[in-house]
């Protein structure tokens, strides 16, 4: 075995190493205790209990002057739930759709609260003002579905590699890239016709399809940039980001603002928490707030673009595949001989 096979051995094993550390550091550390971090409350009531809430670091309280104030807040995203006080009491209100594991903490833990402001014998009742539908009670489709759509984004890069070569050259980058959208249109349409066959999710078809398609040609062109940059460890890089770092991030397992601070903070900037936001929010909150996920998705895209346009006429940084050695030592010498012949 020569040292060339040794050294690729070595890097192989070393890799497969740490993805495997990687994915088991990153899904215990962000899930295995989840618990409230500044999760956006509507308080239509006194500043007293404005105050009260906002004091602890579970909650980050904006005063609203109406209960619909309130709601309107939750169904444009801009707040998970809210507190009204009425008469007889308070009225704690909730969204399923926003996320299960936040809507149950609400549900639990602010009652409790409110108890301990609130006069002897007050009512305190619970409203979920943005329920899940009952076919998907637990609302984990947006984020299967936007997990689906970013492994067909870098296992069509990745198959892509194997089929034609980890490293695209020259020209041959645009075609690559124009296959993963191809991969993506596909996808896109597919998977959303798919998930609605089931039954998970009614209607928005066309805005579903679209931002389907987003997702996947967004991580199919940033897997075929860092393929073009780095060589086969491109493929490794990818699984990094979208899986073992992507995944647990996402809001999909936990609301984000139930993960640790890491996690809390790089979840909606990654393809897959921005897919899962953009997925969820055009199918139960009508389209509001997809703005920011749509901008770093299409970030994410132009920067597979500008990797894939930078170094596709140089060697990789990193490691090539073998294939892509054999072939690169075939075009040379067939160069070579056009040159001397």
């Amino acid at each position: 075995m020569d040292r060339e096979t040794l050294r690729r051995a070595a890097v192989a094993t070393a890799l497969v190493l740490l993805i495997g550390l990687a994915f088991v550091w990153s899904y215990v550390g962000a899930l295995h205790e989840p618990k409230f971090h500044g999760v956006e409350l509507a308080v239509a009531g006194p500043a007293a209990l404005a105050q009260r809430l906002d004091a602890s670091q579970a909650f980050t309280v904006t005063r609203v002057p109406t209960r619909t104030a309130a709601v309107r807040r939750i169904d444009r995203r801009k707040a998970f739930g809210g507190v009204v006080a009425t008469s007889s009491g308070f009225e704690v209100l909730t969204a399923q759709a926003a996320g299960v594991s936040v809507a149950t903490g609400l549900e639990t833990d602010l009652p409790a609260a409110l108890r301990a402001a609130a006069a002897r014998g007050a009512r305190i009742t619970v409203t979920d003002v943005r329920p899940l539908p009952h076919v998907d009670s637990r609302g984990i489709t947006p984020f299967y579905l936007a997990v689906g759509l970013v492994v067909a984004g870098y296992l069509g890069a990745a198959f892509l590699g194997l089929v034609f070569g980890t490293k695209p050259h020259g020209r041959r980058v645009w075609w690559r890239l124009l296959a993963t959208g191809v991969i993506a249109v596909l996808m896109g349409l597919l998977s959303v016709a798919l998930v609605h066959a089931i039954g998970p999710l009614r209607g928005h078809f066309p805005a579903l399809a679209l931002a389907g398609i987003l997702v996947c040609f967004a991580v199919g062109n940033l897997a075929v940039g860092l393929q073009a940059a780095l060589g086969v460890l491109g493929t490794g890089t990818a699984i990094l980001l979208f899986v073992v770092l992507g995944n647990p991030s996402s809001g999909g397992p936990f609301s984000t603002e139930l993960l640790p601070g890491f996690w809390r903070t790089i979840g909606p900037w990654l393809p897959t928490g921005a897919g899962v936001d953009l997925i969820r929010n055009i199918a139960y909150f009508d389209g509001h707030a997809t703005g920011r996920p749509i901008v770093v998705l299409l970030g994410w895209m132009v920067l597979g673009i500008l990797l894939a346009a930078l170094f596709a006429r140089v060697r990789p940084l990193g490691l090539g595949m073998k294939a892509d050695h054999e072939l690169e030592t075939a075009q040379a010498e067939a160069m070579s001989a056009a040159a001397t012949g």
